[in-house]
Protein backbone atom coordinates (compact mmCIF):
# COMPACT_ATOMS: atom_id res chain seq x y z
CA UNK A 1 0.00 0.00 0.00
CA UNK A 2 1.16 3.50 -0.80
CA UNK A 3 -0.32 6.11 1.46
CA UNK A 4 0.10 9.84 1.03
CA UNK A 5 -1.42 11.80 3.88
CA UNK A 6 -2.20 14.84 1.76
CA UNK A 7 -4.81 16.18 4.10
CA UNK A 8 -4.91 16.76 7.84
CA UNK A 9 -5.37 14.52 10.83
CA UNK A 10 -3.83 11.22 11.81
CA UNK A 11 -4.61 8.15 9.78
CA UNK A 12 -4.60 4.42 10.19
CA UNK A 13 -3.58 2.23 7.22
CA UNK A 14 -5.75 -0.66 8.27
CA UNK A 15 -9.03 -1.32 10.00
CA UNK A 16 -10.57 0.33 13.03
CA UNK A 17 -11.68 3.84 13.82
CA UNK A 18 -9.22 6.60 13.07
CA UNK A 19 -8.81 9.37 15.65
CA UNK A 20 -11.63 11.89 15.62
CA UNK A 21 -11.34 14.67 13.08
CA UNK A 22 -13.01 18.06 12.84
CA UNK A 23 -15.44 16.53 10.35
CA UNK A 24 -16.50 13.79 12.73
CA UNK A 25 -16.76 16.24 15.63
CA UNK A 26 -18.90 18.47 13.42
CA UNK A 27 -17.41 21.55 15.04
CA UNK A 28 -17.66 23.59 11.85
CA UNK A 29 -19.51 26.88 12.29
CA UNK A 30 -19.31 27.96 8.66
CA UNK A 31 -22.40 27.65 6.42
CA UNK A 32 -20.14 26.61 3.53
CA UNK A 33 -19.87 23.14 5.11
CA UNK A 34 -23.53 22.78 6.04
CA UNK A 35 -24.43 20.66 2.98
CA UNK A 36 -21.30 18.49 3.34
CA UNK A 37 -21.82 17.13 6.86
CA UNK A 38 -25.24 15.56 6.20
CA UNK A 39 -23.90 14.14 2.93
CA UNK A 40 -21.09 12.38 4.78
CA UNK A 41 -23.61 10.66 7.04
CA UNK A 42 -25.85 9.75 4.10
CA UNK A 43 -22.96 8.27 2.12
CA UNK A 44 -21.92 6.21 5.14
CA UNK A 45 -25.16 4.27 4.80
CA UNK A 46 -24.48 3.42 1.14
CA UNK A 47 -22.18 1.01 -0.68
CA UNK A 48 -21.95 3.07 -3.88
CA UNK A 49 -18.64 4.45 -5.18
CA UNK A 50 -17.89 8.02 -4.12
CA UNK A 51 -15.96 10.66 -6.05
CA UNK A 52 -14.56 13.36 -3.75
CA UNK A 53 -13.63 16.59 -5.52
CA UNK A 54 -11.43 19.25 -3.99
CA UNK A 55 -8.09 20.99 -4.00
CA UNK A 56 -5.05 19.26 -2.47
CA UNK A 57 -5.08 19.65 1.29
CA UNK A 58 -8.80 20.42 1.41
CA UNK A 59 -9.64 17.37 3.52
CA UNK A 60 -10.48 14.79 0.85
CA UNK A 61 -8.81 11.86 2.61
CA UNK A 62 -10.37 12.91 5.93
CA UNK A 63 -13.81 12.94 4.32
CA UNK A 64 -13.24 9.46 2.90
CA UNK A 65 -12.10 8.17 6.30
CA UNK A 66 -15.04 9.84 8.02
CA UNK A 67 -17.48 8.10 5.66
CA UNK A 68 -15.68 4.79 6.20
CA UNK A 69 -15.61 5.19 9.99
CA UNK A 70 -19.31 5.98 10.12
CA UNK A 71 -20.25 3.07 7.86
CA UNK A 72 -20.85 -0.61 8.52
CA UNK A 73 -17.35 -1.24 7.12
CA UNK A 74 -15.60 0.67 9.94
CA UNK A 75 -14.07 -2.48 11.44
CA UNK A 76 -12.60 -3.42 8.03
CA UNK A 77 -9.43 -1.99 6.44
CA UNK A 78 -9.19 1.46 4.89
CA UNK A 79 -6.46 1.42 2.22
CA UNK A 80 -5.18 4.31 0.12
CA UNK A 81 -3.31 4.35 -3.19
CA UNK A 82 -1.88 7.61 -4.51
CA UNK A 83 -2.22 7.32 -8.27
CA UNK A 84 -0.07 10.40 -8.90
CA UNK A 85 3.00 9.31 -6.95
CA UNK A 86 3.91 6.02 -8.63
CA UNK A 87 5.69 5.37 -11.89
CA UNK A 88 4.70 2.65 -14.33
CA UNK A 89 4.58 -0.32 -13.97
CA UNK A 90 4.84 -0.05 -10.17
CA UNK A 91 1.35 1.38 -9.92
CA UNK A 92 -0.03 -1.74 -11.67
CA UNK A 93 1.45 -4.00 -9.03
CA UNK A 94 0.32 -1.73 -6.17
CA UNK A 95 -3.25 -1.58 -7.40
CA UNK A 96 -3.83 -5.08 -8.77
CA UNK A 97 -1.13 -7.21 -7.14
CA UNK A 98 1.28 -9.67 -8.74
CA UNK A 99 1.13 -13.41 -9.25
CA UNK A 100 4.39 -14.58 -10.84
CA UNK A 101 7.55 -12.89 -11.99
CA UNK A 102 7.74 -9.13 -11.63
CA UNK A 103 10.87 -7.05 -12.15
CA UNK A 104 12.83 -10.20 -12.94
CA UNK A 105 12.03 -11.82 -9.59
CA UNK A 106 9.38 -14.35 -8.54
CA UNK A 107 6.81 -12.43 -6.56
CA UNK A 108 3.34 -12.72 -5.12
CA UNK A 109 1.88 -9.42 -4.02
CA UNK A 110 -1.59 -8.41 -2.87
CA UNK A 111 -2.76 -5.10 -4.35
CA UNK A 112 -4.63 -2.38 -2.48
CA UNK A 113 -8.05 -3.40 -3.75
CA UNK A 114 -7.59 -6.89 -2.29
CA UNK A 115 -5.96 -5.50 0.86
CA UNK A 116 -9.10 -3.54 1.57
CA UNK A 117 -11.09 -6.80 1.86
CA UNK A 118 -14.64 -5.82 2.80
CA UNK A 119 -13.47 -2.35 3.75
CA UNK A 120 -12.71 0.71 1.61
CA UNK A 121 -10.12 1.33 -1.10
CA UNK A 122 -9.36 5.00 -1.78
CA UNK A 123 -7.69 5.91 -5.09
CA UNK A 124 -6.26 9.41 -4.67
CA UNK A 125 -5.97 11.54 -7.83
CA UNK A 126 -7.74 8.89 -9.87
CA UNK A 127 -7.44 11.04 -12.99
CA UNK A 128 -3.76 10.03 -13.19
CA UNK A 129 -4.53 6.32 -13.71
CA UNK A 130 -3.09 4.89 -16.96
CA UNK A 131 -5.71 3.71 -19.43
CA UNK A 132 -5.11 0.01 -18.78
CA UNK A 133 -5.73 0.52 -15.06
CA UNK A 134 -8.85 2.50 -15.86
CA UNK A 135 -10.06 -0.66 -17.61
CA UNK A 136 -9.14 -2.71 -14.54
CA UNK A 137 -10.90 -0.30 -12.17
CA UNK A 138 -14.05 -0.39 -14.28
CA UNK A 139 -13.97 -4.18 -14.04
CA UNK A 140 -13.72 -3.91 -10.26
CA UNK A 141 -16.71 -1.57 -10.12
CA UNK A 142 -18.91 -3.47 -12.57
CA UNK A 143 -17.97 -7.12 -11.96
CA UNK A 144 -16.36 -6.95 -8.51
CA UNK A 145 -13.28 -8.79 -9.70
CA UNK A 146 -9.71 -8.16 -10.77
CA UNK A 147 -6.82 -10.03 -12.35
CA UNK A 148 -3.35 -9.74 -10.84
CA UNK A 149 -0.34 -9.08 -13.02
CA UNK A 150 1.04 -12.22 -14.73
CA UNK A 151 -2.17 -14.10 -14.05
CA UNK A 152 -5.32 -14.98 -16.00
CA UNK A 153 -7.38 -15.97 -12.98
CA UNK A 154 -10.06 -13.47 -11.91
CA UNK A 155 -10.29 -12.81 -8.16
CA UNK A 156 -13.47 -11.65 -6.47
CA UNK A 157 -13.20 -8.40 -4.51
CA UNK A 158 -15.66 -6.82 -2.11
CA UNK A 159 -14.14 -3.45 -1.21
CA UNK A 160 -16.05 -0.22 -1.59
CA UNK A 161 -14.29 2.21 -3.94
CA UNK A 162 -13.63 5.86 -3.20
CA UNK A 163 -11.71 8.21 -5.50
CA UNK A 164 -10.45 11.76 -5.19
CA UNK A 165 -9.53 14.29 -7.83
CA UNK A 166 -8.30 17.87 -7.95
CA UNK A 167 -8.90 18.14 -11.71
CA UNK A 168 -12.11 18.16 -13.72
CA UNK A 169 -12.49 14.58 -14.92
CA UNK A 170 -15.01 15.73 -17.53
CA UNK A 171 -12.25 17.70 -19.21
CA UNK A 172 -10.06 14.61 -19.20
CA UNK A 173 -12.88 12.60 -20.72
CA UNK A 174 -13.28 15.23 -23.45
CA UNK A 175 -9.53 15.10 -24.12
CA UNK A 176 -9.61 11.30 -24.40
CA UNK A 177 -7.51 10.83 -21.29
CA UNK A 178 -10.17 9.24 -19.08
CA UNK A 179 -12.89 6.71 -19.80
CA UNK A 180 -16.35 8.22 -19.86
CA UNK A 181 -18.01 5.04 -18.55
CA UNK A 182 -15.53 4.90 -15.65
CA UNK A 183 -16.24 8.51 -14.80
CA UNK A 184 -19.96 7.78 -14.78
CA UNK A 185 -19.46 4.83 -12.41
CA UNK A 186 -17.15 6.73 -10.05
CA UNK A 187 -19.47 9.73 -10.00
CA UNK A 188 -22.43 7.68 -8.76
CA UNK A 189 -22.05 9.82 -5.65
CA UNK A 190 -20.10 13.09 -5.78
CA UNK A 191 -18.95 15.08 -2.77
CA UNK A 192 -17.38 18.46 -3.46
CA UNK A 193 -15.23 20.16 -0.82
CA UNK A 194 -14.90 23.95 -0.87
CA UNK A 195 -11.38 25.36 -0.45
CA UNK A 196 -10.53 26.89 2.91
CA UNK A 197 -10.44 30.41 1.44
CA UNK A 198 -14.22 30.11 0.95
CA UNK A 199 -14.70 29.09 4.60
CA UNK A 200 -13.14 31.98 6.52
CA UNK A 201 -15.52 31.35 9.40
CA UNK A 202 -13.99 27.90 9.89
CA UNK A 203 -10.39 29.07 10.15
CA UNK A 204 -10.28 30.17 13.84
CA UNK A 205 -12.25 27.07 14.92
CA UNK A 206 -9.92 24.75 13.02
CA UNK A 207 -6.83 26.59 14.22
CA UNK A 208 -7.86 26.11 17.87
CA UNK A 209 -8.63 22.46 17.15
CA UNK A 210 -5.13 21.93 15.76
CA UNK A 211 -3.59 23.63 18.81
CA UNK A 212 -5.54 21.26 21.05
CA UNK A 213 -4.25 18.27 19.07
CA UNK A 214 -0.66 19.23 19.89
CA UNK A 215 -1.14 17.97 23.46
CA UNK A 216 0.48 21.05 24.97
CA UNK A 217 -1.15 23.67 27.16
CA UNK A 218 -4.04 25.05 25.14
CA UNK A 219 -3.30 28.46 23.67
CA UNK A 220 -5.77 30.87 22.16
CA UNK A 221 -5.04 33.36 19.38
CA UNK A 222 -4.63 37.09 19.92
CA UNK A 223 -7.11 39.19 17.90
CA UNK A 224 -4.43 40.39 15.47
CA UNK A 225 -3.29 36.80 14.85
CA UNK A 226 -6.85 35.62 14.32
CA UNK A 227 -7.40 38.42 11.82
CA UNK A 228 -4.34 37.32 9.84
CA UNK A 229 -5.57 33.73 9.83
CA UNK A 230 -8.96 34.83 8.49
CA UNK A 231 -7.51 37.08 5.78
CA UNK A 232 -4.97 34.62 4.36
CA UNK A 233 -6.21 32.70 1.25
CA UNK A 234 -4.69 29.34 2.34
CA UNK A 235 -3.56 27.89 -1.01
CA UNK A 236 -2.52 24.73 0.85
CA UNK A 237 -5.91 24.53 2.57
CA UNK A 238 -6.23 22.53 5.81
CA UNK A 239 -2.78 21.02 5.52
CA UNK A 240 -1.15 24.44 5.36
CA UNK A 241 -3.28 25.74 8.23
CA UNK A 242 -2.22 22.86 10.46
CA UNK A 243 1.46 23.39 9.64
CA UNK A 244 1.21 27.13 10.35
CA UNK A 245 -0.59 26.56 13.66
CA UNK A 246 1.90 23.93 14.83
CA UNK A 247 4.85 26.21 14.02
CA UNK A 248 3.22 29.24 15.66
CA UNK A 249 2.40 27.28 18.81
CA UNK A 250 6.04 26.20 19.00
CA UNK A 251 7.30 29.79 18.73
CA UNK A 252 4.71 31.44 20.96
CA UNK A 253 6.15 32.82 24.19
CA UNK A 254 3.01 33.91 26.01
CA UNK A 255 -0.36 32.41 26.76
CA UNK A 256 -1.68 33.47 23.38
CA UNK A 257 -0.37 33.07 19.85
CA UNK A 258 0.36 36.56 18.53
CA UNK A 259 0.64 37.89 14.98
CA UNK A 260 4.45 37.91 15.31
CA UNK A 261 4.37 34.15 15.89
CA UNK A 262 2.83 33.55 12.46
CA UNK A 263 4.85 33.26 9.23
CA UNK A 264 5.71 36.48 7.39
CA UNK A 265 3.70 35.44 4.34
CA UNK A 266 0.45 35.83 6.29
CA UNK A 267 1.26 39.45 7.14
CA UNK A 268 2.41 40.23 3.58
CA UNK A 269 -0.79 38.81 2.12
CA UNK A 270 -2.90 40.75 4.61
CA UNK A 271 -1.13 44.00 3.71
CA UNK A 272 -1.73 43.38 0.01
CA UNK A 273 -5.38 42.58 0.68
CA UNK A 274 -5.77 45.90 2.51
CA UNK A 275 -4.42 48.11 -0.28
CA UNK A 276 -6.69 51.15 -0.63
CA UNK A 277 -8.84 51.77 -3.68
CA UNK A 278 -8.03 54.54 -6.18
CA UNK A 279 -11.00 56.49 -4.78
CA UNK A 280 -9.59 56.29 -1.24
CA UNK A 281 -6.12 57.31 -2.42
CA UNK A 282 -7.50 60.37 -4.23
CA UNK A 283 -9.70 61.40 -1.31
CA UNK A 284 -6.82 61.17 1.16
CA UNK A 285 -4.49 63.10 -1.13
CA UNK A 286 -7.03 65.89 -1.68
CA UNK A 287 -7.59 66.09 2.09
CA UNK A 288 -3.86 66.37 2.69
CA UNK A 289 -3.43 69.07 0.04
CA UNK A 290 -6.37 71.05 1.38
CA UNK A 291 -4.86 70.90 4.85
CA UNK A 292 -1.58 72.17 3.44
CA UNK A 293 -3.45 74.96 1.61
CA UNK A 294 -5.47 75.73 4.76
CA UNK A 295 -8.68 75.08 2.88
CA UNK A 296 -7.92 77.47 0.02
CA UNK A 297 -9.29 75.69 -3.07
CA UNK A 298 -7.50 77.91 -5.60
CA UNK A 299 -4.14 77.18 -4.00
CA UNK A 300 -4.99 73.50 -3.58
CA UNK A 301 -5.95 73.17 -7.24
CA UNK A 302 -2.57 74.63 -8.27
CA UNK A 303 -0.75 72.08 -6.05
CA UNK A 304 -2.85 69.26 -7.48
CA UNK A 305 -2.30 70.43 -11.05
CA UNK A 306 -6.01 70.57 -11.85
CA UNK A 307 -8.49 73.38 -12.44
CA UNK A 308 -10.51 74.97 -9.67
CA UNK A 309 -13.64 73.54 -11.32
CA UNK A 310 -12.19 70.00 -11.35
CA UNK A 311 -11.34 70.25 -7.67
CA UNK A 312 -14.84 71.50 -6.82
CA UNK A 313 -16.36 68.64 -8.80
CA UNK A 314 -14.26 66.08 -6.90
CA UNK A 315 -15.20 67.61 -3.57
CA UNK A 316 -18.88 67.30 -4.45
CA UNK A 317 -18.37 63.76 -5.76
CA UNK A 318 -16.74 62.60 -2.52
CA UNK A 319 -18.97 64.67 -0.21
CA UNK A 320 -15.96 66.63 1.02
CA UNK A 321 -16.00 70.22 2.24
CA UNK A 322 -13.03 72.56 2.21
CA UNK A 323 -12.30 74.72 5.24
CA UNK A 324 -10.70 78.12 5.31
CA UNK A 325 -10.67 81.18 3.11
CA UNK A 326 -10.92 81.59 -0.64
CA UNK A 327 -8.32 83.93 -2.10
Amino acid sequence: MVSRHEDVGQSSPTGGHAPQSWLEDTISHDPALDPVLPQIRRLAASDAPVLIIGEPGSGRELVARAIHNLSGRAAQPFVLLDCASLSEPLIDAEMLGVDGTFGGKPQRKIGVVEQAGHGTALLAEVGELPSRLQDALLRVLERHELVRLNSDEPISVAARAFATTSVDLRERVAAGLFRDDLHVRLATEVLSLPPLRERAGDVPVLARHFVTQLGRATRDFAPDAEALLRDYPWPGNLRELREVVELAALHARGDRIAADDLPDRLRTTSEKAQLPSLRDVEMRHIERVLQEARGNQRRASRILGISRWSLSRRLRKYGMHARGGEE
